[in-house]
């Protein structure tokens, strides 16, 4: 993160709130005062300070030339121009070839490192990038600028419109840049006569984090003689060189507040927090994290111990940033990445629409549309209604209630024979923190010390896939095949996985017998009770990121739907004069799709990759792109009739306070709403057709199952030796190491020995920023990346690079 800040550089942008407001006039007399703080230097016995300019967008060039301005008048600073065009035009029409933004970005970094790289032992630099334009002008690809220079996040001084309706300007710029997460920590301003500034000090007084507003003699008019002019400007430049002056040292002592709050956080946070599924005793080092865009986080992170330092001051010189890729996804969250833009417009349109509103018996445009879509995407053929809660754990709540209630209201008597209704599911599996979602998991080492949790089900060990030697290979257990070691079989390809066996693959009939005979046994020699069948469909997160065979959890439901023996119906189901489709049978069926649905695995539902539709499924995670807590559980009618009466203690007795708000729903509207729009116009399909998804002749209209990640990298892991086996879909991949020296599974810290070498190495590319590191969470034997769905081919080639490298060295 060369571009940012330090003790000793400083580095600010300059927006402005219109075009023609005195944006360079500012800028030129901003530089020079940091470069006039060199003069003397040596004999007051302070470090010199040297300045930089940067335009890395020109328009009318050679006659507008901006750079050459500030030469002209700082001729201490040294300048720099990107990209100049010779209209004198808005960027995104004065080229018609324009240039990736990617590229653009990167030239600014380089620029900005290049001034820092420039500096002395002991010196100390200042820059200054002057944006085109307003606030939301566009560059040449037509990307606004506010969005365009985000990634770079630095501190930034607005100019202010000091003309007549300047004030509305100048707020709408200031509001603009405080959404999308920037820091202002000045404001500057003309004194005219139009007094605007005296407003903003009154309307801004109370703002979080405000701005220090700045009053500055306004320039002279321009002369037409250009000699007489340039005199004027020169003399005006040497009169107000105090007043600049005083703006850069209030910069200066922002700027170092700023750093010393973040050298703080760590601490504070450590003796203050408690932080989940952390053990404080062993936590090294606290990662500060300043921002967070895209797929990237800004951490500011210490000196390490090796480096030895004399003082508080020497320490704090030696702090550095660092560019981490977020490679958990942020617990799973991220699906447009950070500090989406779009998904901040809809959040600020609901918060100033609604806020919070009541909701039970009520209804909000949000709500309302996020149902729709709902329906219309992950419910599609099969769900006619949605239930709102707040997290994952909450949404499975519901549905065991939804499906408990459903089956005692259907079978005669149920549960009275141990005095419990049980659930069928997979072991491993995992479906939150709450204690109904706990009772519902096998035993496991997230519920091994919580005293309430008590097993309530039975739990089918599961065969598994994983990519091994360039083969996916399923592993069915013993348990169903009477054999001393389990039975394996072996695909060519992904999309085949997931597709009818072949005459001769034995798990078919494998996988029906032993299904069948555990639900006799279950129900008619132990006389237990069971009302409903809860999994994670396909992958299993928070258990080991656990491939399940897609046929073994099809044949499940199939089975569990055709199984007669549950309970003696009633002759009569509730509410059966309520017309109904898609009438649940056997037991409801309910998947968690908490953490694989919303295309994590690279279609809208785990349930679409296995062509089942459940009765009953929970959705989290990527339904809100990232941004904001919010879930929801879907079900159909012949589930929702089953609490239809005249009486309210028939309800669904659930919710909380702030169901369905409308933040949240507008959010996940627009995620939803994205995802289906990338889908639709072909985003990964490089990725599908790496993996042979999209011409397989199974596919269809499904365009296959696909991994984003790198096929060849992703094979060249499957051959070492360290490695038990990869699990590559959709947005996520998971390595299993192969543990040698220490415990097994969740209790190994393999995985954590492999994300905190990943966490120090560095992608060094040619020409680019060499602090990026990968920021992982441990999962026992298990390392895995998870990246959003608009995560870029080449970030994720930097991170394959870095994985690779880590695997390969020692361990």
């Amino acid at each position: 993160m060369s571009h940012l800040p330090t003790r000793s550089f400083q580095a600010y942008q300059v927006f402005a709130a219109n075009t023609n407001v005195g944006k360079t006039i500012l800028s030129t007399g901003l530089v020079r005062a940091a470069a006039a703080l060199s003069i003397g230097a040596e004999k007051q016995k302070r470090a010199a300070t040297k300045a930089f300019y940067l335009k890395p967008v020109q328009t009318g060039y050679p006659v507008d030339c901006d750079a050459r301005h500030v030469k002209t008048y700082a001729p201490l600073v040294e300048t720099s121009r990107l990209y100049a065009y010779p209209d004198p035009v808005s960027p995104h029409i004065a080229t018609t070839n324009p240039p990736p933004d990617s590229e653009v970005l990167q030239a600014t970094v380089n620029a900005i490192r290049s001034f820092k790289q420039s500096l002395g032992h002991g010196d100390k630099g200042w820059a200054l990038l002057e944006t085109a334009g307003g606030v939301n002008s566009p560059i040449m690809s037509g990307e606004l600028q506010s969005k365009f220079y985000r990634p770079l996040r630095l501190p930034t001084v607005l100019v202010g419109d000091s003309h007549l309706g300047g004030i509305s300007t100048t707020l709408t710029s200031y509001e603009s840049l405080h959404q999308y997460g920037y820091d202002i920590p000045a404001l500057l301003l003309f004194d005219n006569k139009s007094r605007n500034h005296e407003f903003l000090e009154r309307y801004l007084a109370k703002a979080e984090n405000r701005p220090l507003i700045h009053v500055l003699p306004s320039p002279p008019e321009k002369l037409a003689d250009p000699k007489a002019d340039a005199e004027q400007l020169h003399e005006y430049y040497k009169k107000t060189e105090s007043y600049f002056k005083d703006v850069v040292q209030e910069l200066e002592k922002n700027h170092e507040k700023r750093l010393d709050r973040l050298e703080e956080l760590g601490e504070k946070a450590r003796t203050s927090i408690w932080w989940p599924f952390t053990q404080h005793q062993t936590v090294k080092e606290v990662t500060v994290i300043d921002s967070a865009y895209g797929d990237i986080m800004t951490t500011y992170v210490p000196p390490p111990t090796s480096v030895a330092t004399t003082s508080k001051e020497e320490t704090k010189k030696e702090w550095r940033w660092r560019e981490m890729f977020d490679g958990c996804a942020s617990w799973w969250t991220q699906g447009l990445g950070h500090g989406s833009p779009a998904l901040t417009q809809s959040a600020a349109y609901a918060a100033g629409r609604y806020g919070h509103v009541m909701f039970p018996e009520c209804a909000h445009e949000p709500a309302v549309k996020l149902t729709e879509t709902l329906l219309e995407t992950v419910g599609d053929g099969w769900a006619s209604r949605v239930f709102f809660s707040d997290n994952g754990s909450t949404a499975i709540e519901v549905a065991l209630k939804m499906a408990l209630k459903a089956s005692q209201d259907r079978y005669i008597g149920l549960g009275e024979a141990t005095g419990r209704i049980e659930v069928l599911g997979v072991d491993g599996g995992y479906h939150g923190d709450t204690i109904g979602a706990m009772n519902a998991c096998s035993p496991n080492v997230y519920n091994a010390q919580v005293t309430w949790y008590k097993s309530h089900g039975h739990w089918f060990s599961p065969p598994t896939v994983v990519y091994k030697d360039s083969k996916f290979k399923i592993t069915i257990p013993t348990e169903m095949t009477s054999t001393k070691e389990p039975v394996q079989v072996t695909i060519d390809n992904l999309t085949s996985v997931f597709t009818e066996p072949s005459a001769k693959d034995p798990r078919l009939e494998i996988y029906r017998n032993h299904i069948r005979s555990t639900l006799v046994r279950l129900t008619r020699d132990e006389k237990r009770s069971f009302g409903a069948l809860l999994m994670e469909p396909v992958l299993m997160g928070a258990g080991g990121m656990v491939w399940v065979d897609p046929m073994f959890q099809r044949t499940l439901v199939e089975e569990v739907r055709a199984f007669k023996g549950f309970g003696t119906q009633v002759e009569k189901f509730k509410n059966a004069h309520v017309p109904v489709t898609n009438q649940w049978k056997g037991l409801p069926v309910v998947f968690d799709e908490v953490f694989s649905g919303c295309w994590r695995l690279g279609r809208k539902s785990a349930a679409d990759m296995l062509q089942v539709n459940p009765d009953i499924a929970a959705y989290a995670k990527l339904l809100t792109g990232g941004l904001i807590t919010l879930a929801t559980t879907l079900t159909s009618d012949s589930i929702f009739n089953n609490f239809l009466s005249e009486t309210k203690t028939d309800a669904l007795l659930h919710g909380h306070s702030y169901t369905a708000h409308p933040i949240g729903c507008a959010v996940a509207n627009t995620s939803l709403q994205t995802y289906r729009q990338m889908e639709s116009h072909g985003d990964a399909d490089k990725a599908r057709q790496d993996w042979g998804a999209i011409n397989h002749p199974t596919s269809g209209n499904s365009l296959g199952v696909w991994s984003l990640w790198d096929q060849q990298v992703v094979d060249k892991i499957s051959r070492m030796d360290i490695v038990e086996g990869v699990v590559p879909l959709g947005s996520v991949l998971a390595i299993q190491m192969r543990e040698t020296n220490g415990p097994s599974g969740y209790a190994s810290l393999l995985s954590q020995t492999v994300q905190q070498k990943m966490r120090e190495k560095a992608s060094v590319e040619e020409g680019g920023d060499a602090e990026v590191a990968i920021f992982g969470r441990p999962l026992g034997n298990v390392v895995y990346m998870i990246a959003s769905q608009v995560s870029t081919r080449e970030q994720l080639a930097k991170v394959e690079r870095i994985l690779l490298r880590t695997l390969e060295g020692p361990l």
